[in-house]
């Protein structure tokens, strides 16, 4: 199979230097045709020159402007891999992690494939996941119970996807920009229509977690837009009644909630979400004719 790695950077030349030699790596040890790729998303650091002089073997996609994880939708159209392997510039991987990820996609049914993700003191960071409803509020839970025991998995922060499949959906929804849950919403869309979502655990990658998000906007505004784009991927793609009843009925106590145990990131989450709510469903009613071309329901794959 053809394959790329697609390295995503913004104002990272600190990030590259320190692990972008693991990416090189092992795409030269892979058993296929592997190609790096940092897709630049505007960078005034000198990004650009430092891997022009230090990696000629890395091909540059020049962003025309930081459309964040979005900007892999127009790479993605020009290139001609099979297999295509998405990473922040804050990741480092082991030598063997690609051909772990590519034996899935023998199977034409699998969408996307998720390593296993390490922090750097060695504790596990994700990789296997499952969604789940609670208190009508969606989480994205790290199943650590699974860490070493390849499976189904929900959803992917960075992994390998069908390349094709991956642009048959669209890509990445930039209703979700700056990001957080746009990676979410693709894989659930997979899901519904019968794809497969796989964890490979022997597949590892060492993650220096959401460095250049929270160099951009802080802690506690990741936070808000995450809650945002809880509800905005809500109100995008659950359409079982249950779900929407228990999400409604609980939406206002949850609210108080959090305003009243200084908890307000939530709060402002509902608020900003509500002026992307004609957004979300625009969306929503652009989808309605491909509901009957689901496979599984909501209630199917949401615990």
């Amino acid at each position: 199979m053809k394959v790329d790695i697609l390295v995503l950077n913004y104002n990272g030349k600190d990030l590259l230097s320190a692990f972008l030699t693991s990416v090189c790596k092992a795409a030269e040890k892979s058993i296929h045709k592997c190609k790096v790729y940092v897709v630049d998303n505007v960078s005034t650091d000198g990004s650009v020159e430092y891997v022009r002089n230090n990696f000629p073997a890395v091909k540059l996609y020049l962003s025309k402007k930081n459309d964040v994880l979005c900007s892999y939708n127009e790479v993605l159209k020009v290139i001609d891999s099979d297999v295509v392997i998405l990473l922040n510039n804050d990741i480092k991987v082991e030598k063997d992690f690609v051909d772990y990820l590519v034996e899935h996609f023998k199977d034409e049914n699998v969408f996307f494939v998720a390593p296993r993700l390490l922090n750097f003191d060695g504790t596990y960071n994700g990789g296997r996941s499952y969604l789940k409803v609670k208190y009508g509020i969606l989480k994205n839970i790290v199943d650590e119970t699974n860490a070493t025991v390849q499976g189904e998995t929900h959803s992917i922060a960075t992994g390998a996807f069908n390349r094709e499949g991956f642009l048959s959906l669209g890509g990445f929804d930039s209703l979700y920009l700056p990001g957080i849950c746009e990676e979410v919403d693709l894989c659930y869309r997979a899901l519904v229509s019968g794809k497969k979502g796989v964890y490979e655990p022997k597949s590892v990658i060492w993650h220096q977690e959401s460095t250049t998000f929270n160099r951009e906007y802080g802690k506690r505004k990741k936070m808000v837009i995450a809650h945002r784009n809880v509800f905005l991927f809500f109100w995008k793609n659950i359409h079982d009644k249950r779900l929407i009843a228990v999400h409604l009925f609980l939406l206002p106590f949850r609210i108080i909630h959090s305003i009243i145990f200084d908890k307000v990131e939530l709060a402002q989450g509902f608020w900003l979400a509500l002026l992307r709510l004609p957004a979300a469903l625009s969306r929503r009613y652009q989808c309605i004719p491909q509901l009957r071309l689901r496979v599984l329901n909501d209630s199917d794959i949401i615990r």
